[in-house]
């Protein structure tokens, strides 16, 4: 059994390649000790249910396995990385290196439009700089360790492909992703996290999707931020504030990545 964390990430500047593998995110994100556990099976279940799902198919197939079990304590399509992290969990299932086994992830991630960089935040674990947008064997990264507990309300779901299937759009959100990449790694600490997650937010225009929750937390002494593309909250200090606004709950930060069980 693999278990793959779910990742959250805070800054991103999208870059696609004509090579899948020099495609993905120069950003900021972090790994939480919820996500899902996969194991092999005979066809492919999420929480029980049959799911066609191009990008697990896929990763099934170059790893010559026939179906894959999923069961997943956080939802997809929240901000969550969730396809990221079955398609990494999947990927490892086949017995390959860890590494060759999340390029392949990566590449399956970006070729179905699902996901640019969680495959690698969720390969390594931690507090993850993506300097550089590739797969996981490609990437330029620093890491940090931090003994943290974050607060998470999930309110909705965002499509990622109105988000950044605009040109326009995308070139804004990659500007500035990239600055406030930089503006973090002049001081990694989890204040600054909020300041530059929130930076790139507010800059990009996304903070609106959230902003009433996020005020919410700040106005109650704590720290608040959203999850990138996700209608999703994280916080420190926050889980009274964050009932407002649906079921908050709390998960430690997570250091150690893809791992089996």
């Amino acid at each position: 059994m693999i278990f793959a964390p779910a990742s959250i990430t805070c800054i991103f500047s999208p870059h696609v390649d004509s090579n899948p593998k020099n495609s993905g995110s120069i950003g900021v994100g972090f790994t939480i000790e919820r996500g899902l556990q996969a194991s092999p099976s005979r066809k492919t279940t999420i929480n029980g249910e049959e799911w066609n799902f191009p990008t697990l198919d896929d990763v099934l197939e170059k790893v010559g396995l026939e179906g894959v079990e999923i069961k997943a304590s956080l939802p997809f399509g929240c901000g969550f990385g969730m396809s990221g992290a079955a398609a990494l969990a999947t990927a490892v299932l086949g017995n390959l290196g860890y590494i060759e086994a999340a390029d392949i992830a990566h590449v399956a991630e970006v070729e179905n439009f699902t996901g640019l960089g969680d495959v690698v935040t969720q390969t390594f674990g931690g507090v993850v700089v993506r300097k550089s947008a590739a797969c996981p064997s490609r990437a330029e990264l620093e890491r940090f360790f931090w003994n943290a507990e974050f607060d998470f309300v999930v309110m909705g779901e965002i499509s990622t492909k109105d988000v950044i299937g605009d040109e326009l759009k995308r070139r804004r959100i990659g500007e500035a992703g990239k600055r406030w990449t930089k503006e973090f790694l002049k001081k990694p600490t989890l204040e600054n996290l909020f300041h530059c997650s929130n930076g790139f937010a507010r800059e990009t225009g996304l903070l609106e999707l959230v902003g009433d929750a996020v005020e919410a937390v700040e106005s109650a002494g704590g720290k608040a931020a959203m999850v990138m593309l996700g209608k999703t909250v994280f916080a420190v200090n926050g889980f009274e504030a964050l009932k407002e606004f649906g079921e908050p709950f709390k998960a430690r930060l997570d250091c150690c990545g893809v791992r089996r069980l």
